[in-house]
């Protein structure tokens, strides 16, 4: 498993980093938060009993919230073992098998199942991802792609193109013959 590092402790709330990027060049944050139940009808882990979803009302329960920056500084909620997709497959939902009472091991449990979700995704990188996109749109405009602007060349709005790119010219009208236009990925 990869190492961890706990950054900061404040009140309820515990942050986890992990080490190292995964194989998809993404790293990962893990807010960890001690809840709690204030009691009630309306209370969470009351509902959550009420509607089936757990076996007993919980006094107290834990939540973990992952921070996932991929390659192109991209962050999203990936990685959260209390989450799954929904049956209809239109939203995530909480996943109850993960939604455990506040103690030492249960904090443990999550932290280890939220790093081994992290370690085992495969695949590309978003960097690689984007650069597939964009080689296909330029060949398909056939357009060279540059990753460094030329001087005097400028954005040419408007048009469609690829996340993390942008279509540029060297200001000259596409009528004249030394037209050029050229895809930008930054």
């Amino acid at each position: 498993m990869m190492e961890y590092i706990i950054e900061q402790r404040t009140g309820s709330v515990t942050w986890i980093r992990v080490t190292r990027p995964n194989q998809k060049e993404e790293t990962l944050k893990i807010e960890l938060v001690e809840c709690i139940n204030p009691g009630g009808k309306k209370s969470l882990p009351y509902l959550w009993y009420k509607g089936g979803y757990t076996d007993k009302i919980l006094d107290t329960y834990l939540c973990i919230h992952t921070y996932c920056r991929d390659s192109e500084n991209n962050c999203y909620g990936r990685y959260n073992p209390q989450t799954k997709r929904s049956e209809d497959g239109k939203r995530n939902v909480i996943n109850f098998d993960w939604m455990f009472e506040n103690t030492e091991e249960n904090k443990q449990k999550l932290i280890n199942e939220s790093i081994r979700l992290f370690e085992s995704a495969i695949g590309k990188s978003a960097t690689q991802e984007k650069m597939e996109r964009c080689e296909k749109y330029a060949s398909e405009k056939n357009l060279n792609i540059v990753t460094e602007k030329p001087d005097g060349w400028h954005e040419l709005f408007g048009i469609s193109s690829p996340r993390g790119s942008v279509v540029i010219s060297n200001r000259k009208t596409f009528k004249q013959k030394d037209y050029m236009k050229a895809l930008f990925v930054y």
